[in-house]
């Protein structure tokens, strides 16, 4: 639960920096990995069948939703991750660009009173938990839900327009495989036979592609 309300894990677009370099969870390397979000999807969808926690189905599906939208390749496998460096509004190169905020930008996105009340959901502290007057987004607590909903979605759309994080198109077996088996998995404990169709096209093209004289590669 901790890692899902963190700041590691992506509240606007879904899915898990690599990992934390605090014992909180706030401040992530936030380079984001094929692997370890396969495996997170793993966990949550258990997490839920155990326990119905509502957090824990969000994940799943935010995370699923990004994978789809940010990492899958057009011959329907994923790619290996996203860089953890990309352009700050000054035109240079730093870690977590992209994901962090401060409340200037807030404003900018939001106006003044809703990105008060952000910068009070999201921890976008006066001096920043990140570098540089910077704060990554943790969601400490449930709020207004219609709000919350409606403010990331905004945060999102403001967000597009920053520089992108590169991203790495190696298609690895063993990650995609990692993912397949988790894809299986939520979509037998949600019933999403879309997200059982993404696992069968990636499975197809790794024993169509990789798959060499008898030899997954």
């Amino acid at each position: 639960e901790t890692m899902a309300r963190g700041g590691i894990y992506d509240q606007l677009g879904g899915g898990f920096a690599r990992y934390s370099v605090d014992a909180g969870w706030i401040v992530p390397h936030f380079e984001k990995m094929l692997y370890d979000n396969a495996l997170l999807v793993g966990v949550y969808t258990h997490w839920w069948r155990r326990t119905g926690n509502p957090l824990a189905e969000r994940i799943v599906i935010e995370t699923v939703d990004w994978l789809v939208r940010e990492m899958r390749t057009d011959q329907g496998a994923f790619a290996a991750s996203l860089d953890a460096d990309s352009l700050d509004d000054h035109g240079q190169l730093h870690e977590g660009a992209y994901y962090v905020w401060n409340r200037d930008q807030l404003r900018a996105a939001l106006g003044e009173e809703d990105a008060a009340w952000a910068a009070e959901a999201f921890s976008v502290t006066p001096s920043g938990t990140f570098e540089h007057g910077g704060s990554t987004l943790q969601l400490l607590s449930d709020h207004d839900q219609p709000r919350l909903a409606d403010v990331r979605e905004r945060l999102r759309t403001a967000r597009d327009q920053r520089s992108r994080p590169g991203r790495d198109d190696k298609i690895v077996a063993a990650w995609n495989a990692l993912l397949v088996d988790a894809l299986v998995q939520a979509a037998m404990v949600f019933d999403r036979p879309d997200w059982l169709a993404l696992a069968t096209e990636a499975a197809d093209f790794l024993w169509r592609v990789h798959c060499r004289d008898s030899r997954l590669r």
